[in-house]
């Protein structure tokens, strides 16, 4: 069967290379279309439903509707975790699945479920977004001339995230920062009681007065008209005007017993940059498993259109981070390597072949051998990533092109007889064949060897496998071509002008290599011996070697996470992190910081106000005046800023923080869980273990997540003293 392949390949050379010119083109067209990624996206099915209910504390927010929502989650097919956070207005919980079903599967379970649990009147969970965190592939702010931080919030919430969102291939578009319009009535208390009227009425009337209503339609003659009640508020005017009561014929409206004002929604998440303490913000979500790069450029055209037709004057979408930018680094970086590979293979088969027609013949298959690993990939559904490709060598993937084509040569040096086309053509094909079956087998023992990677689970299997479908792939091409298109090659350029005898290189190694063979034959004890101790040696040291989860990558940026105090104020937050931005920016590799604290108002991060995440956005490493590296800068920045009170920062890179949290849920590398049910009982346990491991060498940051409690002022009512008023629970609640 091998010796016919070889046999076609070198007696039908055009079918041949009309097939290597298809295949070139679809390796093109594979390419092209191919997702690819700067990191890998090792995470797992997860489904994060979230609930608000606003203005509850934790402990009610987890009695009345986290705790429904795990009753509910619970034992749902395939799930093998269930996490929840609980906080201020806000049930977080997540839903981790193995690897037996897909995301469309756990999240129609997880809807189903739902529809069952009892929650609060008005409280609705919701399914957090089909993005995964490597999905943050566009940050922007939106800057305008003379527009407030509540006119940019507006025009972020119903202009620009509605459009984004219709972009194919964003998830979600989740906007932070600024102030959130709405109408605000204060209540005279006094005046209230001068007229007799209760809060209670005062609700009704201003929900009553809020709405448009249908009465289906009206027929007269020969025309039929719809019937609409229009009814909603236009204006702070039409609600100071509602009727809440009637006294002797007069109507008591709402201006006469408070003051309708502009007003902002309360808060829990505030975003600044560099010295600006207000700004809005966006944060595009890719959905999952799309192309970033086709997702980014369908984005940037709706974004440049919303510029110059949509936007209001002066309002301009800036962005700070952007994924493309990653992706191009990566990519320059696989193409410089294997440029490089090429060259260096190509040198070192010119020294030993002494024919750079020979050499380059087998640099060809590497370019060839690529485009055989973007069809694979392509035809897996599997996207690149600069892991996965880093992971291609060169010196196995020519190893095949190199034993055909070095027999060959051989053969053609040594070939005495006639020179015609025919006898060359044959003296290839008997090359060949000669080497095509230990080449076959070769092969397909670094193939059969990455099986083992293949068979990883979760986490390893994401990262892992696709490193194995890109070598796979790789080889298979290489096998293939060096068993085809090599020979032809090699037919074409090599039937003249070869050298009889091995060139000086060659001669030297053979006359070096002899005398150290024979030495070794006759010295076999002693040469087993110390191969044995050699490689016990190596095993020894495998116990100190590092290990690392994710290997690092370099994103360009850095992430730098802290914890304020539990219970700090939003405006005190924001003076905290003004600081904490003026420090960062006194380091001349910085461009610049932006900093968020606390949770957007969908809830879709769920972090306290107390947790600070800054953005450091930095020059490109050959533009830094200084000459340090990032990791000195690091140090340097983490000096500067544990000199402020209280600050204890841990610096880490955006896309490794975010994929790193999402696997535990929380910012760490190793987690420690601690359980229990006293409260009181679990904080001085865990900080029994912190004590206890932050001594640990190799330990940089070590700390509980969400320590502490949060000051509430508790109002008991007395049910004895509100019954003698008429007043139950609710309605001393409702003021």
């Amino acid at each position: 069967m091998l010796t016919k392949i070889i046999a076609f390949a070198l007696h039908q050379p055009f079918f041949l290379l009309l097939a290597t010119a298809l295949f070139i083109a679809g390796g093109v067209a594979a390419f092209q279309q191919l997702p690819i990624e700067a990191f890998p996206d090792v995470t797992d099915v997860q489904v994060a439903v979230i609930t608000l209910f606003p203005g509850h504390a934790p402990e009610e927010v987890e009695k009345q509707v986290t705790i429904p929502l795990e009753v509910a989650l619970s034992g749902l097919p395939h799930s093998v975790r269930l996490f929840s956070h609980t906080q201020f207005g806000l049930s977080f919980v997540y839903i981790t699945f193995d690897d037996a079903v897909d995301n469309y599967f756990a999240r129609q379970q997880v809807l189903e479920r739902l529809q069952g649990v009892e929650l609060p009147v008005g409280i609705e969970p919701q399914i957090g977004p089909l993005s995964s965190p490597i999905g943050e592939i566009y940050r922007y702010i939106l800057k305008g001339d003379n527009y407030t931080a509540t006119d940019l919030r507006s025009t972020q919430d119903w202009v620009v995230e509605r459009q984004l969102k219709t972009v194919p291939g964003v998830a979600d578009v989740v906007s932070r920062g600024g102030f959130i319009k709405q109408y605000q009535v204060d209540l005279d208390l006094d005046k209230l009681k001068a007229y007799n009227v209760t809060l209670q009425q005062v609700f009704t009337a201003l929900a009553r007065s809020n709405a448009n209503a249908g009465g289906s339609f009206l027929e007269q003659g020969e025309q039929q008209y719809l019937i609409r009640g229009i009814g909603l508020f236009r204006s702070s005017n039409d609600i100071g005007n509602v009727l809440v009561a009637e006294r002797n014929g007069t109507p008591l409206l709402i201006n006469d017993i408070a003051t309708v004002s502009h007003s902002t929604v309360p808060r829990q998440g505030i975003v600044g940059k560099d010295k600006e303490d207000e700004v809005v913000t966006g944060i595009v979500l890719m959905r999952k498993d799309e192309n970033p790069t086709a997702v980014l450029s369908a984005l940037k055209e709706r974004i440049k259109t919303l510029s110059q037709t949509v936007l209001p004057k002066g309002v301009a979408i800036v962005p700070y981070y952007d994924r493309k930018w990653l992706i191009d680094t990566t990519l320059r970086t696989v193409f410089k390597n294997l440029t490089e590979g090429a060259l260096l293979v190509l040198l070192v088969l010119y020294l030993f072949l002494g024919s750079l027609r020979s050499a380059g013949i087998v640099a060809l298959i590497i370019p060839l051998s690529l485009l055989s690993t973007f069809v694979g990939l392509k035809l897996r559904g599997i996207p690149a990533n600069l892991l996965s490709l880093g992971a291609m060598d060169f010196g196995i993937i020519v190893d095949g092109a190199v034993i055909v084509v070095e027999n060959i040569f051989r053969r053609l040096s040594h070939h005495s007889g006639p020179r015609d086309r025919q006898s060359i053509a044959a003296v290839i094909q008997e090359a060949t064949v000669q080497v095509g079956r230990p080449t076959l087998f070769s092969m397909l023992i670094i193939i059969l060897a990455h099986i083992p990677i293949f068979t990883l689970q979760r986490h390893e299997g994401r990262i892992f496998a696709p490193m194995a479908y890109t070598v796979t792939s790789a080889l298979i091409g290489s096998l293939l071509f060096s068993l085809t298109l090599v020979p032809l090659l090699c037919f074409y350029f090599l039937r003249k002008g070869l050298p009889e005898k091995e060139n000086l290189l060659v001669r030297t190694c053979a006359r070096l290599y002899r005398p150290a063979l024979v030495a070794a034959l006759s010295h076999r004890r002693l040469v087993t011996a110390g191969a044995v101790a050699a490689m016990g040696a190596s095993l020894a040291l495998v116990p100190r070697l590092g290990t690392e989860f994710l290997p690092e990558l370099n994103e360009g940026t850095i992430w730098i996470n802290l914890t304020l105090p539990p219970g700090i104020s939003v405006s005190e937050t924001s003076r905290v992190t003004a600081r904490l931005r003026s420090e960062i920016l006194k380091f001349p590799e910085v461009v610049s910081t932006i900093s968020q604290a606390g949770r957007p108002e969908d809830g879709t991060d769920p972090k306290p106000i107390n947790m600070v995440e800054i953005f450091v956005d930095l020059k490109p490493q050959e533009e830094w005046t200084r000459k340090i590296s990032k990791e000195k800068l690091i140090e340097e920045m983490q000096g500067s800023l544990e000199a402020i009170p209280g600050i204890k920062p841990s610096f880490s890179q955006p896309i490794r923080d975010n994929v790193l949290e999402s696997i535990s849920q929380i910012d760490g590398q190793i987690v420690i869980k601690v359980f229990g049910e006293d409260p009181a009982v679990l904080r001085s346990r865990a900080q029994d273990v912190l004590e206890t491991i932050s001594g640990v060498r190799g330990v940089a940051r070590a700390f509980v997540d969400r320590a502490g409690a949060v000051p509430q002022l508790q109002i008991e009512i007395d049910r004895q003293r509100a019954a003698r008023y008429g007043l139950n629970v609710s309605d001393v609640e409702d003021v």
